[in-house]
Formats: C-alpha cells, structure tokens, sequence
C-alpha cells in the first residue's frame, strides 16, 4: 500500500497542477477576449467614422472624403483597411493595394466579426456592418492587423507560464514542508515503537495530535495489559508448580515409607519424580524469563557465543574439542537472551555429546531472518529417523546419557519465534547438520 506521505503528495500535486491550469486557461482567455474586445470597439468606431464620412451623390454614386479619414488608411499594407460595397459600386482604402477582403451578407443593423488573411498574409480581424444611408444599402468592412495582439499575448503566455512553473515548484516544495511537518508526529511514533521492539522503551508517548493519540494510547494499554497477564500465568504457573513439587515430595515418602516397595521400584519412582522436577523447574525458569520484559533488547552475539563455548570445552575437555564458530557482520537477535542461549546450548552440547573432535557453529541472516547452524563429524544419524530427532523424549542411541528433550526444547523455542528447524547430514564432515532460522 502507498505510504499516507505518498498519497498526500500525489494528491495535493494534482490537486495544485489543475488549479494552475485552469488559471493559466482562465486568464489566458480572459486577456484574449479583452484585447479583442478593445480591437473591435474600436474597428466598429472606425466603421461609423467612415459611414459619417460617406454621402451619394445625385447620380447614386458614393462619395468619401479621405483626408478626413486615419492616414492609415492611405499608407500601403499598413494593416488598417476597409471596403465599402453597395448594390452597384464598391470602395477600397489605399492600403489595401491590389487586395481585397472577405465580406459576407449582413442584414441590416447587425454587425459580424470575423478572421481573415489579408495582404501579405497578416492575421486580420475584421468587423463588418449594413447600413441604410439616403435608401442605399452600405455593407462596411473595417480590419486590422491583429499581428502584434498575437505576438503578445504569445509573449505572455511564455512569461505567465514560467511563472506559473516556478510558483508550482515553490508550492510542491511548500506542500512537501508542510506534509513532513504534519507527519512528524507518525514517523515519531514510529521510532518509538522501533525502540519498544528493542527493549529501549516501555510506553509511548501519548503526546500527539488528537488523530493519532487514542491509536497510542490503546498501544500503551495492549502493552500494560499484556504485562499484567503475563505476570498473572507466571504467578499461577508458579503456584501449579509448587504444589505439583508438593505431591511429588509426598510421593517420594510414601515410597520410603511402605517396606513392601521394593527397591528397584523406589528407584524408578525417584528417577521419573526427579525427571518432573526438572521439567517444573525449566518451565518455571522460562514463566520468570517471559515475565522479566515483553520486547527482547538486542543481544551481544559475540559475547554469547564465546562464553558458551568456554563452558563447553571445560564440560567436554577429555575430547579436547575444536570448536569452530563464524559471525557474519550486522547480525542482530532482537529476542530473548535466555531464549537464544538455551536453543544454543542444547544445539550445541548435543553437537559436542556426539562428536569425534569438530564442531562448528555459522550465524548469518538469510531474508531477514537470524540463521544458525550447527554441524559436527559425529556418527550422524540415519535419514529415516532424522524427522524424530526433536520428538519429547527421542533418543537416537539409548546408551548416551540424557533425557531426550534437549532437541524437543530447541523445537519449542523456534516456534515462539515463528522460525524452522530442519536436520541433515552434514556435507563437511558427514555427522548431523541442524539449520535454524528464527525471526527476529
């Protein structure tokens, strides 16, 4: 969808294009019909200065007293003209040399303006009018060189239009100041909500324009809420927990207690009562981790990394591991810290559990996605049965030590990041190959 800025933009673009056009238009007309206006005002005044200056003789002949005429009219091709036609007779002003102009049929006392081209092919305007003066028809057409309107008005259209240009250009940038100043409120509310993510903040600032403060404050309430009942499951899950640990104790000494339990079975009750407890105390571990913040501040990858690969090798030193691990640059987990540390340990103490020697570990983003993986020259496993691996309480090979929920933990911890796990062999060194991608 494009962006609210955009479509602002767009909109008052056009919105400002239209209003300069239909102004450019508006005025250009307007100035057009003005000129032309004061043009033919004043060929009609011309028109009644020559019927005044017309008479007939006693013979019908027409008679005009030039001298008292614009000496326009005797200068040739000086772009005043007129002609003079009755029923049997027709006068032309010397300007117009050999040429004539075009006149139509008027009924009498109308008046028609008209274009035309006259001698040395220049734009006229021409008005002509019928009269009646002594019984005799008259049809009077008076013209001008309309060469210099057009020029001007050429003139300025060029000069209103780059005017126009410029005004639009200062009002886009305007318009833009003033879209970035309305939106500032947005993009602050933005970075908090950046900054909300990484753990920098814990509410946003309600201060802002009443359009988008209730959005805000509802955000503010959604986050309370969301602390409010996250500390409630912790309390219940806590108090589950307690009285679960609880019946366990009372189970153990009943086991003790009753001399008919025989003590392979007491055995087994303390290893399957023990192995709840462990279960309890994880799942509390991850209810008080959930409960401390709800967005994760950003992780020291780095850090991390080489802290557990120290414990590691003093935990496994009789195999005098070679650890090796890459960091690809500008990598960021976003996430839980305990979270990425528990799904690391468990990726890798299973990698060092099975290994001859080598381990390694890659950390890059692939699509904006945090990707680990984790390889070692181990046995590996076989292809049908690498689906299982991340089952609760799989166990490839029931002679290593463990409880089979390391890989099921691993498993849980993806899909609260809405990530993938896959299993493989490993194409280096032929033992298991684990990918991980998580969305941060």
């Amino acid at each position: 969808m494009t962006s609210i800025r955009s479509r602002l933009a767009i909109g008052l673009t056009l919105v400002l294009a239209l209003l300069l056009v239909g102004q450019w238009l508006w005025l250009t007309l307007t100035i057009d019909r003005l000129i032309e206006k004061q043009v033919i005002s004043r060929l009609q005044e011309e028109t009644e200065s020559l019927l005044a200056n017309l008479t007939v003789a006693t013979d019908g002949q027409l008679m005009l007293d030039s001298q008292r005429l614009s000496s326009n009219y005797r200068r040739t091709f000086s772009g005043l003209y007129y002609t003079v036609e009755s029923e049997n007779q027709q006068l032309f002003s010397r300007s117009l040399w050999d040429s004539n102009l075009d006149t139509d049929d008027v009924a009498v006392g109308q008046r028609r303006v008209h274009y035309q081209t006259g001698p040395q092919d220049q734009p006229l305007l021409a008005v002509s009018a019928t009269y009646q003066k002594q019984d005799k028809l008259l049809t009077i057409t008076v013209a001008e060189d309309i060469a210099w309107m057009l020029e001007d008005k050429r003139h300025f259209q060029f000069v209103f239009t780059l005017l126009s240009a410029t005004g639009f250009v200062l009002l886009l940038l305007f318009q833009a100041g003033l879209i970035r100043q309305a939106l500032q409120p947005l993009s602050k509310a933005r970075r908090q909500l950046e900054k909300l993510g990484q753990g920098e903040i814990e509410r946003i600032d309600e201060n802002a324009p009443d359009e988008i403060r209730p959005l805000l404050v509802e955000l503010n309430r959604l986050m309370q809420s969301m602390v409010v009942k996250t500390r409630r499951s912790r309390q219940a899950l806590g108090n589950l927990a307690h009285r679960l640990k609880t019946q366990l104790t009372l189970i153990n000494q009943i086991a003790e207690s009753a001399p008919s339990v025989e003590a392979a079975l007491r055995a087994d009750i303390y290893q399957q009562t023990g192995e709840v407890r462990q279960i309890i105390d994880r799942e509390l571990k991850r209810a008080r981790i959930a409960g401390v913040t709800l967005p994760g501040k950003g992780v020291d990858l780095a850090e991390l990394v080489s802290q557990l690969i120290e414990t590691l090798q003093r935990i496994y030193r009789d195999k005098a591991l070679n650890i090796n691990w890459q960091l690809a640059e500008k990598v960021r987990f976003d996430g839980d810290r305990e979270d990425l540390l528990e799904l690391l340990g468990n990726l890798l103490d299973n990698a060092c559990k099975w290994c001859h020697q080598a381990v390694a570990l890659n950390i890059s983003m692939v699509d904006d996605r945090l990707c680990l993986v984790v390889e070692d020259d181990g046995p590996g496993c076989d292809d049908d049965i690498l689906s299982s691996l991340s089952q609760r309480g799989f166990r490839a090979d029931e002679s290593k030590p463990g409880s089979g929920l390391g890989l099921a933990i691993v498993q849980d911890i993806v899909e609260s990041y809405s990530g993938s796990l896959s299993f493989q062999r490993s194409e280096q060194w032929g033992g298991l190959q684990v990918t991980v991608h998580l969305q941060t």
